[in-house]
């Protein structure tokens, strides 16, 4: 057997070699004596080694278990937080206290959310934040992370941002920001793939609109979105889009008589969508909107049960416009059919309601109504006290929506400028060299300013066109009886003294028609005011059909009216008095939906000599007409010195 020492590794590799060849007996008695002393020799080396395996292995093994743990509870952190701001997200505008009193417990984690986590809480706390009338607190937030560059994946949440920010401006009636803020957003809405987004887009830029009365405008940008319905899966974002459409139609086509079917049938589509996605808020205020085509159609217990659901959804939300709203139009129902002390507690109410929002638009209406049935309750001093506050608030929003419409038109004019300057540097840097830059600029900018007067004088010249158009229509509505569409007593009188001075000069006479209605009180009293509204439009109109070019057709005031008729004979004033009294006589009630008959009684006097004004005319007319109703009625009276 050769010697064989164990030295090295290859001295152990060639007697391990050699070693193959012997047979397993052999092997074990020449060498497991060597074996043992090498391991007698090197065993605190190989304790030491198996040692640091060990701790090296345990160390990475805890290492790695950390490292998963971490992430798995960073995992489950984040999908907590996804989860309550989802929750959030869904009843902020059903339960504002529930997301206010949510989030003051999520701000803490504030710091571990990622971006788009971040982007949704700062969304959900301004919104918060403007709904319990915190201007700054609603505001600073959105326009410090604006300022700020998105990633492509986050862009969605800059254009929610812009549309939150714009609905807080508009809802503090600060319009020039408002506006400012609506010209940026628009044009990026066609191109965001977030229907969310184009929803409340679209929905604000409506009803930033209708506010301005612009609402062909308004129903341009609702009409576009509701088209989309069928594809929105939220029945949220149907919800808030049906609104949006039925309250466009409705400002823009709600004198319409003709269109209240669709009107009715919009509001109750609307209703449907928001009970399916609980939005109370919106089911209140289409719930009022059918309540008001009830109202117009004379429905009045079917009005009053859409008002008392509608109370019902307001009042667990709580939403105190839409209260003060439905007792607004209980009270005109209760007006209607002659309910008048009912009536007065009802308006009290919705002041009570109006006040605590201070929305000057519903104090408005209230002061108006309390006014008028305070006066027909024949409380004046307290109608008085309601007509002058009615007059201050009228005073406050005409400036204010004077300073909105200026606002509207100074914005345009800036984002008109602002988008040819674009235009002009873009194509600048395409198509110039330095020297040509400034050559192009000194001309664009001569062109533009050319445009800015152009523009300035094309607008001015529709503003005073406007104003040409207002002006006139005031003066219409001064001169005319708006019930009627006949001259009021003030025009009618005057005109007729000044035509009669020019004919008593050259002789001619002058004769003059009065006549009023019988019992035109009971007609109020069983049918309605609007059906006493009826009866002297319907009057006005087949009287106009007797009456000349050269005639003055006066409402003098109530149910009776004055035809001052220049060259014009006592023979033929009589004649057109029995005619006009033959035509009332025929007028067919059936279409009002109650049958009855008018009367009227006249009364006719003719110029003479002595008269030196119109006063004695008239007063001579007054005794004639007065003779009718103790004579007879329909009766046409001629004066006659007693």
């Amino acid at each position: 057997m050769p010697n064989i020492v164990l030295k090295n590794s290859m001295t152990f590799d060639i007697s391990f070699r050699y070693s193959m060849r012997l047979k397993s007996g052999e092997f074990v008695r020449q060498y497991w004596p060597l074996l043992v002393a090498f391991l007698g020799r090197n065993f605190h080396k190989l304790f030491n080694f198996s040692l640091i395996v060990w701790v090296v292995c345990t160390a990475s093994v805890m290492a790695d278990y950390s490292t998963q743990t971490a992430h798995h509870n960073s995992q489950i952190n984040s999908e907590t937080i996804d989860e309550s701001l989802s929750s959030l997200e869904l009843i902020r505008s059903q339960s504002p206290e529930v997301v206010s009193n949510q989030l003051l417990i999520l701000s803490p984690k504030f710091d571990v959310m990622n971006q788009e986590q971040q982007y949704r809480f700062t969304l959900l706390q301004s919104h918060s934040y403007a709904l319990s009338g915190d201007f700054e607190g609603a505001t600073d937030p959105l326009i410090t992370l604006l300022s700020k560059p998105f990633s492509e994946e986050n862009l969605k949440y800059r254009i929610r941002m812009m549309i939150l920010l714009t609905n807080i401006y508009s809802h503090f009636a600060y319009y020039v920001d408002t506006l400012k803020m609506l010209h940026q957003l628009l044009p990026l809405l066609p191109d965001v793939e977030d229907i969310e987004a184009e929803v409340h887009g679209y929905t604000l830029a409506a009803g930033i609109f209708g506010k301005l009365e612009l609402h062909e405008e308004a129903l341009k940008y609702s009409r576009e979105l509701f088209s989309k319905i069928d594809k929105m899966k939220s029945p949220r974002h149907q919800c808030f889009t049906s609104y949006s459409y039925a309250d466009s139609v409705y400002a823009a086509y709600g004198d319409d008589e003709a269109r209240f079917l669709q009107i009715q049938t919009l509001y109750g589509d609307l209703y449907r969508y928001c009970a399916i996605a609980n939005e109370k808020m919106i089911m209140s205020s289409s719930l009022l909107g059918q309540a008001k085509i009830l109202f117009y159609l004379k429905d009045f217990n079917n009005a009053r049960k859409k008002i008392d659901e509608a109370i019902t959804l307001s009042t667990e939300i709580p939403y105190l416009l839409d209260i003060a709203r439905a007792y607004i139009l209980l009270s005109e129902i209760e007006r209607a059919e002659n309910n008048n002390k009912l009536a007065l507690i009802y308006i009290n109410n919705a002041l009570e309601a109006a006040l605590k929002v201070k929305e000057e638009e519903v104090i408005l209406l209230v002061y108006k109504s309390l006014s008028e049935i305070n006066e027909k309750l024949g409380m004046t001093d307290k109608a008085l006290v309601h007509l002058k506050l009615h007059q201050q608030y009228s005073e406050k929003i005409l400036d204010r929506n004077h300073s909105a419409v200026i606002a509207f038109e100074t914005t345009k004019l800036d984002y008109l400028e602002k988008e040819h300057q674009i235009r002009y540097l873009n194509k600048d840097r395409e198509l110039y060299t330095a020297k040509a830059e400034l050559t192009e600029s000194q001309r664009n900018n001569e062109r533009m300013m050319l445009l800015l007067i152009c523009g300035s004088l094309v607008v001015l010249t529709l503003f005073a066109i406007n104003m040409t158009l207002q002006k006139r229509k005031y003066m219409r509505l001064a001169e005319f009886d708006l019930l009627t569409g006949i001259f009021n007593r003030g025009t009618g009188q005057d005109l007729a003294e000044n035509r009669y001075i020019k004919d008593s000069m050259s002789g001619i006479d002058f004769s003059v028609i009065l006549f009023d209605l019988d019992d035109f009180k009971r007609v109020n009293n069983n049918y309605g005011h609007a059906m006493g509204d009826w009866v002297l439009k319907k009057v006005c109109e087949v009287v106009n059909k007797e009456c000349r070019s050269s005639d003055i057709f006066t409402r003098f005031g109530g149910e009776e009216f004055a035809l001052f008729m220049p060259n014009t004979s006592e023979s033929v004033a009589r004649e057109v008095a029995e005619k006009c009294k033959a035509r009332i006589l025929a007028i067919d009630t059936r279409y009002s939906g109650h049958e009855f008959t008018i009367r009227a009684r006249f009364g006719i006097s003719t110029s003479t000599e002595k008269d030196l004004s119109l006063d004695s005319i008239l007063q001579r007319a007054d005794i004639a007409m007065y003779q009718s109703k103790q004579q007879a009625r329909e009766r046409v009276s001629v004066y006659t010195p007693e």
